[in-house]
């Protein structure tokens, strides 16, 4: 299985708020999704990965990894809606 990785530039305080409540909304969503009595036992990779790390310009950089891309899509879809409504 390969990653999906996202890398998403964080260039104020705004979408940092964005993308925390992104994270916290997403990871309701997958909990909702999820059937946890069916779940592998020692399935133990995380649904999501943050890195964070800086641009050659100064400007903050998370790296999001996901499992499968229907994931990473919805993420996206939660981003887009968290940041336009700090914005």
């Amino acid at each position: 299985m390969n990653d999906v990785v996202v890398n998403l530039g964080v260039e104020s305080p705004t979408d940092e708020t964005a993308l925390n409540r992104a994270i916290q909304l997403y990871t309701v969503w997958r909990q909702n999704l999820c059937d946890v009595e069916n779940r592998v036992p020692d399935d133990d990779a995380p649904d999501i990965m943050v890195k964070t790390g800086l641009r050659p310009n100064g400007t903050v950089e998370k790296t999001l990894i996901f499992q499968e891309r229907r994931w990473a899509a919805a993420f996206l879809r939660i981003w887009r809606s968290q940041r336009q409504l700090v914005h």
